[in-house]
């Protein structure tokens, strides 16, 4: 099935659907990192939560899949797919990387490895899914995968500016205190490569597929 420009009723309560298991595994994850406490204030837990990409680039994929279902199915021709592509290449980052470096620094059991699976495997999945079958692709430029690019490069600067302030950093391989500017800009490097490749996979699939939609 390919997009027709318009939505259906039935893409509006799917993206409904998925946006709602999304909140459910954020509210999850939220209220795990709560209950774990660390001595922490409630600010500086939530600020630490909100602090992995991971978080972030699930809000954005709920986000968008209920801005898809609230829009008038008239109003979707219009829609250009630049943001819709741009969060589908952060959420294939988010679960590649997972697999490849982090599944295997920890176990998690009971409701944390339900908010893990749905995190970091079946959100990004479902989005991706969601994203080649329904959503319209025409319009990308060359150039928008580097544009892209800067939200990512941003999220570093910020976590490393808290970091710098609290000697928290959410993942091990920007851990400037254990390994140093030097290591951490060449991991830095290898992850923003990651962005890069991933947004040029999705504009080559969204030009390909865009030649099979209606104009």
């Amino acid at each position: 099935m390919i997009s027709t420009c318009m939505t259906t009723r039935a893409e509006r309560i799917t993206a409904t659907l998925l946006a709602c298991v999304g909140l459910f595994a954020l509210v999850l994850q939220y209220y795990l990192v709560l209950q774990s406490g660390e001595g922490l204030s409630w600010g500086r837990l939530t600020l630490r939560f909100f602090s992995y990409f991971t978080i972030q680039a699930n809000v954005l994929v709920i986000l968008m899949l209920l801005s898809y279902a609230m829009r008038p199915a008239v109003e979707e021709w219009a829609v250009h797919p630049f943001d819709r592509c741009g969060i589908a290449s952060y959420i294939i980052v988010v679960a590649l990387v997972y697999v490849t470096t982090l599944r295997e620094l920890w176990s998690p059991h009971g409701a944390q490895w339900i908010a893990d699976v749905l995190l970091h495997y079946f959100m990004p999945l479902a989005y991706l899914a969601f994203w080649l079958v329904v959503m319209h692709k025409a319009g990308l430029r060359w150039y928008d995968p580097l544009l892209w690019l800067i939200y990512p490069v941003f999220y570093l600067g910020f976590v490393l500016a808290h970091g710098r302030f609290t000697g928290f950093y959410p993942y091990p391989f920007i851990d400037v205190v254990k390994l140093g500017y030097g290591t951490m800009m060449l991991n830095a490097v290898g992850i923003a490569l990651a962005f890069l490749v991933a947004g040029y996979v999705v504009l080559v699939v969204s030009r390909s597929m865009a030649r099979r939609e209606p104009v």
